[in-house]
Formats: structure tokens, sequence, C-alpha cells
């Protein structure tokens, strides 16, 4: 059984940028994805993120 510092953890997030509005978000695309808050969609695909040009989502390698 792994046992970590919950210091740890956030130390490992801190330097993390946030995603912002008008940014790609590099989902995946396709159906929204499940999660305990309700569905998750690709920014891009909803408005959301960045113009199609900017967008580099696409399916998973």
């Amino acid at each position: 059984m792994d046992v970590y510092d919950e210091d740890d953890l956030d130390d490992e997030f801190e330097d993390a940028e946030e995603w912002q509005e008008g940014e790609c978000d590099h989902c995946f695309g396709g159906e929204p994805t499940p999660s305990p808050f309700g569905p998750i969609y690709c920014a891009c695909e909803i408005g959301q993120g960045a113009q199609p040009e900017n967008c580099v989502c696409g399916p998973e390698d």
C-alpha cells in the first residue's frame, strides 16, 4: 500500500498553471467525460477554449 503525504501532493500541483477561458485545454474531444461534479466537456468544442486554428485537441495517441 502506497503512503503519501498531503503536503507533497500540494507541492506537486502548486506550480501547475490553471486553464483559462480562451485557451485550448488539450482534450481528446468526443463525448463528455463523467465526473463526480458533472460531465466535463472539451472547452474548444463548447466555445470556451481556443479558436479552431489554435486548438490542438484531438484523438488520444
